[in-house]
């Protein structure tokens, strides 16, 4: 027989129980996956309950050596789900590698709880970019901001607006030589100055009362999100390594 990946040549005894068993660990541990994988495959033909050329499969699939080089590939997104894909054994698997596709479902059961921890994480570490302005509801944070910035001299010009009117206006009225219109266009500024003086006196005090720094406040909720993320994901990592210890120890 020729190996259609490496074309060494083999007699048939070769490819019997346990000297077939080692050549395929043997190409694995020399990286040769598509060897490996071709003779895990072929062994698992004649026994699909075989759980060693079961677990031999998955990491020639996977193109690492151990089970726990899986977990890197989960981690930075090059794992593909697809490896674990070993349905046209388990129907003809006797009791001992059912309990090894447990593994391998709770494996991929534990990997989409992955996905997903790991979408809402990079949503929560979006919304925590400062540079992303879309992400404040129509500015509000920012009018905030200026407002705690300017608002006191604000009040202050206004104020010394106020009181040169009314100086003007009681020094025209005492004279009483001011025609009826500047009176009124005088007493209306007035007005109008001091609606702006009170609305800017209540913004103060209920930006004072309500929350000083909602940016602030904002981005500590985002940072509490995140690092409880980051902890559900280093759990499910654990979790998965502790799986794969458990496969490794079945026989």
């Amino acid at each position: 027989m020729v190996c259609r990946s490496c074309g060494n040549t083999y007699d048939y005894d070769y490819f019997c129980g346990e000297n077939l068993l080692k050549a395929a660990d043997k190409a694995l541990a020399h990286k040769s996956f598509s060897a490996a994988k071709d003779m895990y495959s072929f062994m698992l033909d004649k026994e699909p309950s075989n759980v060693k050329a079961l677990r031999g499969l998955i990491l020639a699939k996977n193109e690492v050596v151990r089970l726990f080089d899986i977990t890197p590939k989960i981690k930075n997104g090059t794992f593909v789900i697809a490896t674990f894909n070993l349905d046209k054994y388990r129907t003809d698997c006797d009791s001992e590698a059912s309990g090894f596709f447990e593994k391998t479902d709770r494996i991929l059961s534990l990997y989409k709880d992955y996905i997903a921890l790991k979408k809402d994480l990079n949503k929560l570490e979006t919304e925590a970019d400062p540079s992303d302005t879309e992400d404040y509801a129509g500015g509000v944070e920012l009018f905030y901001y200026e407002t705690a910035e300017t608002l006191k001299k604000k009040v202050v010009a206004y104020s010394i607006s106020f009181v040169i009117l009314l100086a003007i206006t009681l020094l025209c009225g005492l004279n009483g030589t001011a025609p009826f219109w500047l009176m009124a266009v005088l007493i209306i500024a007035m007005a109008v100055l001091g609606i702006i003086i009170l609305t800017a006196l209540l913004r103060m005090f209920n930006s004072r009362k309500d929350q000083k720094n909602p940016e602030l406040s904002e981005a500590e909720m985002i940072k509490a999100g995140t690092e409880e993320k980051k902890s559900e994901l280093d759990r499910v990592i654990n979790e998965i390594n502790d799986v794969f210890k458990e496969m490794n120890l079945m026989e």
